[in-house]
Order: structure tokens, then sequence, then C-alpha cells
């Protein structure tokens, strides 16, 4: 059973440590107060590496707010700004730091058990990790790609890594999956409390977008939309209180999302929930399209007309398409580099679009993961894409349980897919944690069975 199982006290009492740890780490300023919290976070992580990874889960959407260090307290030259770290960042580095010692302390005592083969050296992930290395001497401004290398491609593969050593278990994956509820229903209850009684808000098209964390009302859309299938499809989960918080989770993310008033999000999630429908099969297929079809027009008619009628935006997205591909005509093996599209934009902007001259990404997947990581890095992604749908497939039929998770994964990434055709999709930090615990957990469906049938055949 993965869904079933209660949370032990053991388990909220160790979360509840962790997140001690994690507060006192962020507001303390003295190195004598945030250094223990840090040294506990590692060692209870060192215990429940499981529970420590969820602190990675919840903290990801803060990765705009991070904690500053002087340099020379790790023995480096002050140079321009101090260093900084997100609580994700930092909470994937504690865990990384807890595994390694783990790891260490158990060969010593026993040799390991399994070896590389050739088939873990070429899988998809680390072939990304590689494509996205080899564009680094290529980059003209190094000290973005630098940093964008560190906290969207090392630190989330980090993650990803950890998981899957991690996450072996029913339980493991109910805990995760209940970190992702538990994010869906913060963030969206802080959006909407952000929106009704803090008043801090984007006014554009006639409306007034929440913005909740996030500088942008799409950014804060991204997250939420990847959220909200995985919440809907929950709420036919075992455990009533599992199902409302699935359920409120759901109510919460899907106020937010039409707060954002992003007309592509808005259709990115209802092509998501089409997906879930279509992958629960029977009557779930009609009842989804019959939902998102109502949901839309709900939608289309509580927005003024300025706002859904307004063409500035799709022909802005035109126009940068238009100067993404000649980049790509002139980077075309190795793009233009991590985080370096802003610094390259410019040149190749045309005249029409002089009203929006800092744009940081294509606004397409494909247009991003080649100019970024190169065309090798496209080929990884879609070899990851590749391997995600066909455990989606397998896991779909291992039973009503996997399959109502593999259904909420699977309409999750369709919605990073539909999305990211127009918006951003991976190069955020929040997103590319994300990817990771989506591409993950489905391996962890897949796997969960396949163990169980290993030790129950002993």
């Amino acid at each position: 059973m993965i869904l079933a199982n209660a949370w032990r006290r053991e388990d909220i009492a160790v979360c509840l440590g962790l997140a001690v740890c994690l507060v006192i780490y962020y507001v303390g300023t003295p190195v004598w107060i945030w250094a223990p919290a840090a040294f506990v976070f590692v060692a209870l992580a060192w215990w429940r590496l499981d529970l420590a990874l969820l602190a990675v889960v919840v903290t990801a959407p803060f990765y705009r707010f991070p904690k500053a260090f002087d340099a020379s307290l790790f023995g480096l030259a002050q140079r321009g700004e101090p260093l900084r770290f997100s609580l994700a960042e930092f909470a994937v580095l504690g865990c990384g730091l807890a595994w390694l010692v783990r790891h260490l302390w158990r060969s010593a005592k026993e040799p390991p058990s399994t070896t590389l083969t050739w088939r873990h050296l070429l899988s998809p992930p680390l072939a990304f990790l590689v494509a996205a290395t080899l564009t680094l001497p290529f980059s003209q401004y190094l000290t973005f790609s630098f940093r964008a290398y560190r906290t969207i491609v090392l630190e989330p593969l980090l993650f990803y890594f950890l998981l899957r050593q991690t996450v072996d278990d029913g339980a493991a994956v109910r805990r995760t999956l209940d970190a992702v509820l538990a994010l869906g229903l913060g963030v969206g209850l802080f959006a909407l409390g952000h929106y009704l009684f803090v008043g801090v808000t984007e006014a554009t098209g006639g409306v007034r977008r929440v913005l909740a964390i996030y500088h942008s009302p799409n950014a804060l859309a991204l997250l939420v939309g990847r959220l909200i299938p995985i919440a809907i499809a929950l709420v036919a989960a075992a455990g009533a209180w599992r199902r409302a918080l699935a359920a409120t989770a759901a109510l919460a993310t899907g106020a937010t999302l039409f707060l954002t008033y992003s007309r592509g999000a808005w259709l990115a999630v209802a092509g998501s929930i089409v997906a879930l429908g279509w992958l629960r099969g029977g009557r779930a297929r009609w009842l989804a399209v019959a939902a998102t079809g109502a949901a839309l027009l709900l939608a289309a008619m509580l927005l003024p007309s300025e706002r859904l009628q307004s063409e500035t935006t799709v022909q802005q997205r035109l126009y940068i398409w238009q100067s993404s591909w000649q980049m790509l005509v002139d980077h075309p093996l190795v793009g233009v580099g991590l985080d370096n599209f802003l610094y390259y934009y410019p040149r190749y902007m045309l005249p029409q679009a002089h009203d929006e001259p800092n744009m940081s990404h294509p606004h397409n997947l494909i247009l991003d993961f080649w100019l970024s990581t190169g065309i090798l890095g496209l080929i990884a992604f879609a070899w990851l894409q590749v391997t995600f749908w066909r455990r989606s497939r397998h896991a779909l039929g291992l039973g009503a349980e996997a399959g109502l998770l593999a259904a909420g994964l699977a309409a999750s990434m369709a919605e990073m897919l539909l999305h990211g055709l127009i918006d951003n999709s991976f190069f955020l930090i929040d997103l590319a944690f994300f990817f990771w615990l989506t591409y993950g957990l489905m391996a962890a469906v897949v796997a969960v069975p396949a163990a169980r049938a290993g030790t129950e055949g002993r």
C-alpha cells in the first residue's frame, strides 16, 4: 500500500525539529547561533534523510530570499556581493553531507553491495549533467553560468540522487507526496492572504494580479500549475485526512492560479486536468473535459475584456521566438550558456520589441534547453521525457494506488510541457527542484512494487 499508512509520532517530531533548525539557521545572524542549528539539521538528516529531504520540497519557492554570508567565514576572499544560499540550497547540501557521512561510515563497516554499470553511467540525468557541464567553457558570462550551474543543475540533481537513494518504499513515497500537498496548501493560502490583506499586486490589463513571494504572477503560476494536477488526483487517495488535505490544496492553488490571470497557465492546467482524466479512464475522462471547459468559460466571463482580448503578450512571444531562433543560428551546438540569454538578447532583439528589452529566457522550453545547455542538453531532456513517460505507462498498470499517483505526476509533467511552450519550464530554482521531484517520484512508484516483489520472493 503506497498511500494508506499514517504518519508516526517519531516522523512528526523529527519534522518539527528540522523546521526549528531551518528557522534558527535562517534568522540567526551571529555564527554561534546559525552554525549549531545547521549542525543539528545535518545530524537529523543523517538519522532520517527521507524526512530531511522534505525540507527541500517545502522551501524551494523561497529561493528569492537567500541567506547572505560573509565569505571570510569560509576562508574565501570577499569579492563584490556576499555569498548567498537559499533555504532549499542549504537543505539539499546538508542532506548531501549527511548522506556522504552515513555512506562512508557504512562502507567502513562492510563493502558496498552494488557497483556502477554502463546502464547507470549512461542514464538520462547524468547525460543532462554532462551536457550542461560541456557548455561552461563556451559561456561568455561565466560568473552567471556558474551560479546557474550550481543552483539549477548541480543542486537539483543532487536532490534527485538523494531522493532515489532514500524514497524506496511506500511509506517514503507517501510522506513525500504529503509534503507536496502541504506545499500546495501553504503556497495557496499565503498567496490568497497576501492578495486580500497585504495588497501588493501587479496591475495590468484591468486586473490586479497576485504576487505573493514571487517577482511575477507568471512565476507563481508556473509553480501552482504543477501542484494542481497532483492535488486533484489525490482527492481520491486512501485516507479521509489525506483527501481533505488534497481537496483544500487543490482549492487554494486553483484560486491562486485564477488570481495570477495568467492565460497561458490557465490553458496549461486545463490541458493537464484533461490528461489526468484521460489517464484515469472511464467516466473521469468526460468529467475532466466538462469540468475544465466549464472552469475556462467561467474564468473568461470573469476576466475583464481588456485582459482577455490583449494581444500584446502573444505578439511579444513571437518577437522573442524570432530573436531566439537567430541566436540558435549563430550558436547551434552549445547555445549561449546557462543564464546568458539576458545578456545576448539585446543584440538580437527586434526593433518592434524594444518595450521589453530585459528578457531572461526565450519563453519556450525547446529554445531554452537548446540555448542554455546546447544541442546535447536538448537531446538529454528529450531522453528524460521518454524515460518518464515509459515509467508512467508502466506505473499506471501497477494497481489502483500506484496508478493514481502516476496519473497525478504524469499530469503535472504534462502541465510543465504545455506551459513551457510559451513560458519558463525548468531554469528557475523552484522549477528545477520540482522537475526532479516529479521525475524521481515516478521512478519510485515503479520501483516500490518491484522491491516488494523481490522481498516477498526470498
